[in-house]
């Protein structure tokens, strides 16, 4: 059986974290769908004892933006999505999207999805300050040779974005992520936001 769905997860020492995303995902994976968990230098052998392909890169590249990149470039599926290892998915996570790409056409599609204090439904674009990754459902063909901006540790999914969704044709999924954002100090965003990283790298 062919892969339909390949989910790309960047990594770097949040194992609590991920431990308890896989608790939610792993139980939903079947054989049309991989989970790819790119180790960004943590050296974490702990991630091998979970159901994905693990890949373990040697050193840290400050983003996740390179881990992203070569998840893209391991995956098989038809279809990629992308997970960040501090956040969790709903139960429903799997099933609705191999639905969706069945019986819909789209190039991209996106997701509604919930904080610990918010519901966000997404009638015809995300809000505008969201450029995100985690709440979009991408063709592999939209992709094509696009590829993150490693020299961005912030907005780095903004600028993936700009490139592979214009003009294309999009849809729109029921809710299904529910996204943590700044439940930790040491996250990118958080580090970006109280001034102690710079945007980029140049």
């Amino acid at each position: 059986m062919s892969i339909i769905l390949s989910i790309i997860t960047p990594y770097y020492n949040t194992l609590k974290y991920t431990k308890r995303l896989a608790e939610t995902l792993v139980p939903q994976l079947t054989e049309e769908v991989e989970w790819i968990i790119v180790d960004d230098g943590s050296h974490d052998k702990e991630l091998d004892k979970l159901k994905a392909k693990v890949i373990h890169l040697e050193t840290n590249s400050g983003g996740a933006s390179h881990p992203r990149n070569v998840g893209i470039e391991s995956s098989i599926g038809e279809y990629i999505t992308f997970i960040d290892s501090d956040d969790e998915v709903l139960p429903n996570y799997i099933n609705a999207i191999i639905n969706k790409i069945k019986n819909d056409e789209f190039d991209y599609c996106y997701f509604g999805w919930r904080t610990k204090d918010s519901i966000y439904m997404i009638e015809e674009e995300p809000p505008e300050w969201n450029h995100s990754v985690w709440n979009c459902l991408y063709k592999r063909s939209l992709i094509g040779d696009n590829r993150f901006n490693e020299n961005y540790y912030m907005n780095e999914d903004g600028l993936f974005n700009e490139n592979v969704r214009k003009g294309k044709r999009d849809n729109i999924l029921e809710i299904l992520y529910f996204y943590n954002w700044n439940v930790r100090d040491d996250n990118i965003s958080s580090l970006y936001r109280d001034d102690k990283i710079p945007l980029n790298k140049e």
